[in-house]
């Protein structure tokens, strides 16, 4: 599941965050939200992303990881650590039952006696069937994580089939939950009172599958990142078990959230502050002001709920609102470098302007409410509100707006740099935080007052971007004095994709290029900016380049672009690499090269393939047709090779003498190995044929996958050096696995 960055852009990090989060807001919705409600509805829904992203996570960590026992090894000691911690949290919700650390571990043994090679097809069945009791009497899930994974592992690199099997499974438990719940209402098989559409929520494990396309196949995070999620799970379980058994009401978690998040606003405001001087930090110092003045706001209503406070702290609340309205849209404009016309502000600020008038006269007319009281039936007072004309105008307001920021991002962005686009979605993210939590409240489904959670995510995803990506553009500043030192070409980009500059040489080798105009439109520069090309030929010259980026304040701002005149040491290279890594006599990889491949390969921990053949009776084409026969023979041979395998990523090799290999990286599927065999066995006498050449060789061949069994070449050499022999001393013109 790989493509271009510009359009898959999640890390397996990034999703693992999305999981823990989604799985934090379901466990939330478990301990204090009504499961029937809307709102618990949704809440169970969103925390049904978790179980499908970790199972991707298990088969991806099955694949790359380095040491599968010590992996299987760290998910059994926290899956032992939770288990404290997941009973003090749901009680005798779960009965024995263990956690999902512990189904996960079932999961990736699941994957490993399903990909094992030393049993046959009648040993894993049993140790699978084995496992499945296992899950079905301890699991929290019962057997869908072993379904899960098994999906994604066999139907990898297939994205389609992984969401028909996917989709297809977790539809037939659907059914069978509700069939069950009806059957049970009727005859009580079992004592639990479930109605027919209570696991009805459960079609939402289909929904991370438009994330996990975005998957970009990078791991992402650090070492730290790594092990997040196996503290995270006991850490928030036990967190959560203690706060929510010692809060008699939800007032008291609104007090302690939006406490925190005031701190957390105060200490995003002091870093942007400090970070520099610069005059363009205004709009983000700007935005978390007004974000912290309506985070303040609401704290005074949470804190005494009577209807003077209330009703005077909303004031506050909408200048916050409608300076977080305005504040944001300028955050945009300097963010993504994006021209916002004049009318936008002007409509804000009217809008807002009616806002704030309405608010402080609501005592003497209904502009913007038509009636405001506090009270209602739940754990603390709230304001109940019938909206007035303003009311309406402001929030259509928010709407379009935001509205125009998605619409103008999605236009924008399909021909974007792979940092552009990140910083794209950076806004996306947080105009849906904010629009996500104003409408549960404005729609109805929550009788709380979301929006603060959403103002607060909003503030956490934006400064995330202007910490990771920069908004500020000082680029020419920093690279002047470089572009009038220097022989080399330089061209210096923005983030946005501008070109500011180019020196001399820069204009030379890229005459049709203009400063002002995004690199978008020149395809060299912007394959070199998205790391798609590092060389270029003109006029007869090799020249290679490198990109540098500009930083201020550890703020990437740009890049620069350096190109440099490499032909004479590009002409030497490819003599010196020709003559160390190729065979001479038919132009394939020698043993150097495949040696030093296969080797990089196993270090990093990719799955491969190795075949070794070689020619039967070919030394009866010597003595029968001399030597510049058998020359030809084995030309031919590694022809018929290249083209058996020419759909593969594989490197065609001959080690010397009759002895060829063939290596194909991240495949290990013996049934498609087996037709390749078959495929370079039957084919070979008609290539004979074709060139003309004796039609008495045969091929045997030996084949060992590596999944991850293997620590070097010479140790795959070996083993498949002796399926080859075996081959050779059992009839030949066949192949065989290795053991």
């Amino acid at each position: 599941m790989s493509n271009t960055k510009n359009l898959k852009s999640l890390n397996l990090f990034t999703l693992k965050f999305i999981a823990i989060f989604a799985m934090t807001i379901d466990h939330v919705a478990w301990a204090c939200i009504p499961f029937d409600s809307v709102l618990g509805q949704i809440m169970h829904v969103v925390g049904r992303f978790t179980i499908p992203i970790m199972c991707f996570a298990i088969v991806e960590g099955y694949i790359h990881t380095g040491n599968i026992v010590k992996y299987a090894l760290r998910l059994l000691i926290f899956g032992i650590i939770s288990a404290t911690p997941f009973y003090m949290f749901f009680g005798s919700m779960y009965g024995y039952r263990q956690n999902i650390i512990i189904d996960l571990l079932i999961a990736l043994l699941t994957i490993m006696i399903a990909a094992s090679e030393n049993n046959s097809l009648s040993a894993k069945i049993i140790a699978i069937i084995c496992l499945g009791i296992i899950s079905v009497t301890l699991g929290g899930w019962p057997l869908l994580p072993m379904i899960y994974v098994l999906i994604f592992y066999f139907f990898r690199n297939k994205f389609g089939k992984i969401c028909l099997f996917f989709s297809g499974a977790t539809v037939i438990m659907v059914v069978g939950l509700v069939l069950f719940s009806f059957i049970n209402s009727k005859v009580q098989i079992v004592n639990v009172d479930w109605k027919w559409y209570d696991k009805l929520y459960l079609l939402g494990f289909i929904l991370p599958l438009g994330l996990l396309y975005f998957y970009n196949g990078e791991k992402g995070g650090n070492r730290f990142s790594s092990s997040f999620f196996y503290v995270y799970y006991p850490a928030h379980l036990l967190v959560l078990s203690i706060a929510f058994s010692t809060m008699t009401d939800i007032r008291s978690i609104f007090i302690i959230v939006q406490g925190t998040s005031i701190v957390l606003i105060a200490v995003l405001i002091a870093m942007a502050a400090v970070q520099s001087k610069r005059s363009s930090n205004a709009s983000i110092i700007a935005t978390l002001i007004f974000g912290l003045l309506f985070m303040v706001g609401f704290f005074g209503e949470i804190i005494n709920p009577t209807y003077e406070t209330i009703k005077e702290v909303v004031k506050i609340e909408y200048v916050a609102d409608c300076g977080f309205l305005i504040c944001f849209t300028w955050f945009v404009a300097d963010f993504l470098r994006m021209k916002v016309p004049v009318t936008v502000y002007i409509i804000e600020g009217c809008v807002s302007a009616l806002t704030v008038f309405g608010v402080y006269t609501m005592d003497s007319n209904t502009l913007f409410y038509k009636s405001f009281e506090v009270g209602g039936d739940l754990a603390y007072p709230v304001a109940i509100i019938e909206p007035g004309i303003l009311y309406i105008i402001f929030y259509i307001c928010i709407v379009l707006v935001f509205a125009g920021f998605l619409v103008a991002n999605y236009i924008s962005s399909r021909e974007t740099s792979y940092i552009e686009h990140q910083r794209r979605m950076i806004i996306n993210y947080a105009v849906f935080a904010l629009w996500f939590f104003i409408a549960l409240k404005v729609v109805g489904i929550s009788p709380y007052d979301l929006i603060a959670f959403g103002v607060i995510a909003a503030i956490c995803i934006v400064s995330y971007g202007t910490l990771k990506y920069g908004f500020n553009n000082n680029t020419k500043v920093i690279a002047a004095s470089a572009l009038n030192h220097t022989s080399e070409s330089v061209v210096v980009i923005d983030m946005t994709g501008e070109v500011l500059m180019m020196n001399e040489n820069g204009k030379a080798l890229f005459p049709y290029v203009q400063t002002g105009k995004n690199v978008k439109r020149y395809r060299v520069l912007k394959d070199i900016l998205d790391d798609k090309r590092s060389t270029m030929e003109k006029d007869d010259h090799v020249y290679g380049f490198r990109k540098e980026p500009l930083n201020e304040n550890g703020v990437v701002q740009g890049y620069m672009v350096w190109a440099s005149d490499i032909t004479d040491q590009v002409e030497v290279f490819n003599e010196i690499k020709n003559l160390a890594e190729t065979d001479g006599l038919t132009g394939l990889y020698n043993r150097v090269y495949l040696e030093k491949i296969v080797d990089a390969e196993i270090a990093a921990g990719n799955i491969g393939t190795l075949f070794m053949t070689d020619l039967d009776n070919f030394k009866s084409v010597n003595d029968l047709y001399g030597h510049a026969t058998g020359d030809a023979v084995l030309i031919a041979y590694g022809e018929h090779l290249l083209n058996c395998f020419k759909d593969t990523d594989a490197i065609v090799c001959r080690l010397g003498g009759d002895e060829f290999t063939v290596y194909i990286k991240n495949d290990t599927d013996r049934v498609t190995m087996a037709e390749y065999a078959g495929k370079v066995i039957s084919g070979l006498s008609d290539k004979m044929a074709r060139s003309s050449l004796p039609p008495i060789v045969g091929s045997s061949i030996g084949i060992s996958v590596n999944d991850g069994q293997f620590t070097s070449f010479d140790e795959m050499y070996e083993k498949t050096d002796k399926a080859l022999y075996y081959s050779k001393e059992h009839g030949k013109n066949r192949y065989r696995f290795s053991e």
